[in-house]
């Protein structure tokens, strides 16, 4: 067998995606399926729509063309490029926006293609991602006032983000100022704005330990169906952590002495440029990683229960950063699980 192997559960993915789904409905909440870590892999997020995702949502627009045959609404979670708008509009039902020429030409491709396209306005509430910072309200208002008058873009809501840059976290206070800004527009602008699209995976940590207002009614999820994980990754005890898992063949096994004592070393190929130690979770509690390179990962074996021999799997679990980086390699095989 060819190594390193990403052994991917497609059945824990679609479970993920069903009891995510499901929370979200029951708090009044529609939820955005992110796909990002997934590299525009197919099979995969065939199978989160086969389990009811009715949006998914990606930040590179070449995976998005990957999904363009999947009849779901696709959404775009970054700022467009002027590059590749015609492309956004093309394999894109929505985007998230925070400048006024962006969205205007959002507009003459949307119009040139006969299509009403919609975007969410971002507002920045301290994390330093994109938005419109929160104070400018007078910024906010003209954006919105002539976004309204463009004939084939539609304000689908206001946006946020969270536990990106600036590390601001949810919170209801947080979430009050964007209702707020949200109920000045109405009543500035005499319009309706039916969403606000609160964060992502790190909110639905939060859904049941803060009080988090019925208006906030989108959310954009990807390591929680990824890898069952949200806030500063913390496990969600109802999802799945190890849908994937990273396995590597022992090609060498020694004893040698580390920090002064004698130590039962082995070496794992990998293959794979860009991993850190730190994306890589043992399964075996017991087996510690002493470094990492392009080519390997040393491992102590010595308090390890099992009995290691020469060309033996070794499994581990990753972090997102190490999924993201897995998905995306050609060095790594993908193998398909369902079951």
């Amino acid at each position: 067998m060819e190594y390193p192997n990403l052994i991917i559960n497609l059945k824990k993915i679609r479970d993920n995606t069903i009891k995510v789904i499901k929370k979200c409905k029951e708090n009044g909440i529609e939820v955005a399926i992110v796909t990002k870590a997934f590299a525009g892999d197919k099979k995969i997020v065939k199978s989160i729509i086969d389990s009811g995702a009715k949006l998914i949502a990606d930040s590179r627009i070449i995976n998005l063309k990957e999904f363009s045959s999947f009849n779901v609404k696709k959404m775009l979670i970054r700022i467009p490029a002027k590059s590749e708008i015609e492309d956004v509009i093309k394999y894109s039902d929505i985007s998230l926006v925070s400048e006024l020429d962006t969205i205007r030409k959002l507009n003459y491709y949307a119009k040139l293609s006969g299509k009403i396209y919609e975007v969410f306005l971002m507002i920045d509430l301290g994390d330093l991602r994109e938005g419109i910072f929160f104070e400018n309200y007078a910024d906010i208002y003209d954006t919105v006032k002539n976004v309204i008058k463009l004939k084939n873009i539609k304000l689908k809501g206001l946006g946020t983000n969270f536990s990106c840059f600036g590390g601001v976290l949810p919170s209801e206070e947080k979430y009050n100022i964007l209702i707020n800004i949200k109920d000045r527009l109405e009543k500035d602008l005499n319009i309706k704005i039916k969403e606000i699209s609160g964060g992502s995976s790190g909110t639905l940590s939060l859904i049941d330990k803060i009080n988090i207002p019925k208006e906030i009614n989108n959310l954009r999820c990807g390591a929680s169906i990824a890898l069952g994980i949200g806030l500063d990754d913390m496990p969600f005890e109802y999802l799945h952590q190890n849908t994937c898992e990273f396995a590597v063949e022992l090609v060498e096994i020694k004893k040698k002495i580390l920090n002064n004592k004698i130590k039962k070393i082995g070496v794992c190929i990998i293959n794979t440029p860009g991993m850190k130690k730190e994306y890589f979770i043992p399964t075996d509690k017991r087996m510690k990683i002493i470094d990492i390179n392009n080519d390997y990962i040393i491992l102590d074996l010595t308090e390890s229960e099992k009995k290691h021999n020469l060309n033996d799997e070794i499994f581990f679990n990753l972090s997102y950063g190490g999924l993201l980086l897995s998905m995306n390699s050609p060095y790594v095989k993908k193998v398909y699980l369902n079951n």
